[in-house]
C-alpha cells in the first residue's frame, strides 16, 4: 500500500510545475514550506519536513526514522501599481504547487521533491506584460554522522520560463500556460549544508547553494541571455528554549550582483534590446518563533527582511521586484502520528520607489503582497 501511495504522488509530479509569479526577496520566496514561512522564512538548524530540500537538505538528517510525504500550493498575491500613465498590474494571484518525498533509514536521508522557487511578473492594460518562474527538481542525500552532526546536498534540476510582452521595444513572446513560459531553458545547480547541535538546546545550520547556471531562454524564435538565479550563502541557529517553545534566526547573503546584470532580449529579426539590471547582493533575515499549544497544534510567527536589490536608477514596471519586509503568522495541525497540516500567511507592506535613471526618471513604482501555503504531511 504504502508503494502504491508513493508512486503515485511520483506520477503527480509530472504534472506539477512553478506557477510564473511575483516574489519577495528579488525573485525569491520569503520562505519555503509554510512551517519556515510562519517562523519568518527561518528554516536552516531545524526540522522543517521536505520542503529542506528547497532550504537546508542536512535538516532532514534530524528527522525521525521513516518517510514522508507533503503535498503543498502556495499562493502568492502582488499589488503592483505604476504612475504616471502605466496603472495597476492584472497579475495578481499566482499560484505554485510543490511536493516532496523523504526516507530516513538507519543515518541516511534520500529521496526527490519539485519546489517553484520564484519568479516575477506584472500586466497592464495597454499590453506591457512579464512572468518569469523558475523551478527545481531535487534530490536530495543527508548523513547523520554523529548525535550532533548533520551533513546533506541535492542536486537540482533547474528550469526558467519567461513570456514578454514589451510593444515599444517590438517584444512580444508568450505562451497560454500559467505555470510555463514561451521561452525556455534548463541546466543543473546543487546544495550542500549541515546541522550541528552545539548542546541539547542550540543547533547551527548552514547551506550553500549554487547558481541556477542557465543557458539561454528560447522560444518562439526569441533568446533571452544574461539572466539567471543567484548563488546564496546562509547561515542559521535554532534554539528549542522550553518543550513548547522554539526559536529560530537564519542570516543569507544573495549574491544577486552576479546573476543579474543585463539581460537582452534576441529578437527574431537579428535586432537586440539590453534590459541593464545592475541588482545589488542582498542580505536577508529572517526570524521566527514557534509555540507548542498542545500536542496537536503548534502556532508560529516570524519576521522576514531583504533590502531592495534593484537601483532606483533602473528600477522597471516589468519586474519590480522590490519588496522588502514580511510579517508573517502560521499554524500546523496534527491529526494523529500520520496526518498533519501546516499553514502560513505573509504580508509585505507596500513599498514604493521613484526612478532616477534616464528610462525611467519620475516613475513611481508602488507594490505589497498578500501571499500564503498550505501543507498535507503523510508520515509512515
Amino acid at each position: 500500500m504504502h508503494r502504491k501511495r508513493i508512486a503515485a504522488c511520483f506520477a503527480a509530479m509530472g504534472v506539477f510545475a512553478p506557477a510564473l509569479a511575483l516574489a519577495t526577496n528579488g525573485m525569491i520566496m520569503e520562505g519555503y514550506g509554510p512551517i519556515a514561512t510562519g517562523m519568518g522564512g527561518a528554516a536552516l538548524a531545524y526540522d522543517n519536513g521536505t520542503a529542506a530540500l528547497a532550504n537546508n537538505p542536512a535538516t532532514l538528517g534530524l528527522m525521525a526514522e521513516g518517510s514522508r510525504i507533503d503535498v503543498m500550493v502556495g499562493y502568492v498575491g502582488p499589488d503592483v501599481n505604476t504612475q504616471p500613465g502605466i496603472g495597476t498590474s492584472s497579475a495578481d494571484a499566482f499560484y505554485m504547487p510543490a511536493f516532496g518525498y523523504v526516507k530516513k533509514q538507519g543515518d541516511i536521508v534520500y529521496g526527490a521533491g519539485i519546489y517553484g522557487q520564484g519568479g516575477m511578473g506584472t500586466e497592464y492594460s495597454a499590453g506591457d506584460m512579464a512572468q518569469v518562474g523558475v523551478g527545481r527538481v531535487i534530490f536530495p542525500l543527508a548523513w547523520q554522522a554523529s548525535p550532533r552532526l548533520s551533513v546533506g546536498g541535492s542536486i537540482d534540476v533547474v528550469w526558467a520560463g519567461m513570456d514578454l510582452v514589451v510593444p515599444g521595444y517590438g517584444i512580444d513572446f508568450k505562451d497560454d500556460s500559467d505555470f510555463t513560459g514561451k521561452a525556455k531553458g534548463y541546466s543543473l545547480a546543487a546544495k550542500l549544508g549541515f546541522t550541528y547541535r552545539l548542546n541539547d538546546a542550540l543547533t547551527v545550520g548552514g547551506v550553500y547553494q549554487t547558481a541556477g547556471n542557465l543557458p539561454d531562454l528560447k522560444g518562439g524564435g526569441y533568446k533571452v541571455t544574461g539572466f539567471d538565479m543567484p548563488a546564496m550563502i546562509g547561515l542559521g541557529f535554532a534554539w528549542q528554549a522550553s518543550a513548547r517553545l522554539l526559536a529560530a534566526a537564519d542570516i543569507k547573503q544573495v549574491l544577486w550582483n552576479d546573476s543579474m546584470d543585463t539581460v537582452t532580449i534576441h529578437l527574431p529579426g537579428g535586432g537586440m534590446a539590453p534590459f541593464r539590471q545592475d541588482w545589488d547582493n542582498q542580505t536577508v533575515v529572517a526570524l521566527g518563533l514557534a509555540w507548542k499549544f498542545s500536542d496537536s497544534l503548534t502556532g508560529r510567527v516570524g519576521y522576514n527582511h531583504g533590502k531592495n536589490p534593484i537601483p532606483d536608477e533602473l528600477v522597471s514596471y516589468l519586474w519590480p521586484a522590490i519588496v522588502e519586509s514580511h510579517y508573517t503568522a502560521g499554524f500546523g495541525y496534527a491529526f494523529d502520528r500520520q496526518s498533519q497540516i501546516d499553514f502560513a500567511l505573509s504580508h509585505a507592506p507596500e513599498v514604493s520607489v521613484t526612478g532616477t535613471g534616464m528610462m525611467n526618471s519620475g516613475v513611481r513604482i508602488e507594490h505589497s503582497q498578500v501571499n500564503w501555503q498550505f501543507t498535507y504531511s503523510y508520515l509512515f
